[in-house]
């Protein structure tokens, strides 16, 4: 399986001990973490925080874009490996 982020989500739910709902769930509490995240860091450079601008000003909105996009993308899949038998 190697980098393949199903199989790893997998390995991570498992370690957790995540029962089938939990593993359902997991996909959108990790888009919903990605969106918190991405609030904070924003309230962070409207505040004028220097490292967060910095940060922001080298990979702007579209790295977030793309991990979101990423992720909502790839929930079917994800949930299916995380619920597989």
């Amino acid at each position: 399986p190697g980098l393949d982020p199903a199989h790893r989500l997998r390995v991570l739910a498992g370690g957790y001990g995540l029962g089938r709902a939990d593993r359902a769930a997991l996909p959108r509490v990790i888009e919903q973490a990605t969106a918190v995240c991405r609030a904070f860091v924003e309230r962070r450079v409207a505040r004028g925080d220097a490292a967060y601008t910095a940060a922001y000003e080298r990979s702007g909105p579209a790295v977030w874009d793309r991990h979101q996009e990423w992720l909502a993308d790839h929930r079917p899949a994800l949930t299916a490996a995380l619920l597989a038998d």
